[in-house]
């Protein structure tokens, strides 16, 4: 029987209580999406720091100006040669859709709590050009709810299945996105098999990250607000042997919300169109 791995120590939305639930709860409401990355859940473990340095994004991340700057990313995260186009149900299409458009968000929220863990700026240099304009609080109105399947209680296709697909992104576990997918198994194989697997870890795919990663900084350097703890403020709610791990485990899903990034904006341009994939499909 497959090694469960996506049985990475982290806090499921379902187990979170207290200050975390209501950080995991707003997280959801103002990036305007249907789950809680798996940084997040992952970083839950390590003291207070999940619900601190979220207070500390979310000034920036319920802007206008971060929904066009998430555009930008999307439109990055192409690869040179688009993928050939795949049909699938209108649930795994929309699925694919709600995936593709968080994903940009979560990026820039990864990059700007690795950038503040690291000492570097994440923010607080406002030129005025920032559009602070408030977006609404939830989920567009057609964005379906998503299920994250638990590798636990998985059967042994779904588990080969996702361990496949770690094994060919090397990464320590499957993507939020992989374990919403695994609920269609048939599709998500054709998905990876055809979409996906020709160009994972290719020349293209690893310079495509680092273009994708160059601007993600430098998108978090403009931010007029710091959306990232500093050494010493994260200091306040966590040990520094807590800090050590996190600054590890950011740097280690720096990486991987780069590739997932990247792989569902190439899901969406098999699905939906080389162009179409290059701006929200939730636009405000």
């Amino acid at each position: 029987m497959p090694t469960p791995r996506a049985a990475f120590p982290q806090v499921e939305e379902h187990e979170a209580t207290g200050a975390l639930a209501e950080a995991y709860t707003s997280m959801r409401d103002t990036l305007r999406v249907p789950w809680v990355m798996f940084a997040a859940r992952c970083m839950a473990r390590f003291g207070d720091y999940v619900p601190a340095a979220w207070e500390a994004a979310r000034p920036v991340f319920g802007t206008v100006g971060l929904e066009r700057s998430a555009d930008e990313i999307r439109a990055l995260a192409a690869l040179p040669e688009p993928p050939p186009r795949v049909d699938v149900p209108d649930d795994v299409r929309a699925a694919v859709r709600a995936l593709h458009y968080g994903n940009a968000k979560y990026l820039l929220l990864i990059t700007a709590w690795s950038e503040g863990l690291h000492g570097r700026s994440s923010g607080g240099h406002d030129d005025g050009s920032w559009d602070g304009t408030a977006l609404p609080d939830g989920a567009p109105a057609d964005m379906p709810e998503l299920t994250l399947v638990d590798p636990r209680t998985a059967g042994d296709d779904v588990l080969s299945l996702l361990d496949r697909i770690v094994d060919d992104h090397l990464h320590h576990g499957p993507a939020s996105d992989f374990r919403v997918l695994a609920a269609w198994p048939e599709q998500l194989a054709t998905l990876h098999d055809r979409v996906l697997a020709p160009v994972v870890r290719t020349v293209d795919y690893d310079l495509r990250a680092r273009d994708l990663l160059h601007r993600a900084r430098a998108i978090v350097r403009g931010f007029p607000t710091a959306a990232g703890l500093s050494p010493a403020r994260a200091g306040e709610v966590v040990d520094d042997t807590q800090r050590a791990a996190l600054v590890a485990m950011l740097s280690m899903f720096q990486r991987f919300i780069l590739d997932v990034t990247m792989d569902t904006t190439r899901l969406a341009q098999a699905l939906d169109g080389p162009d179409e994939a290059l701006r929200s499909p939730f636009p405000s």
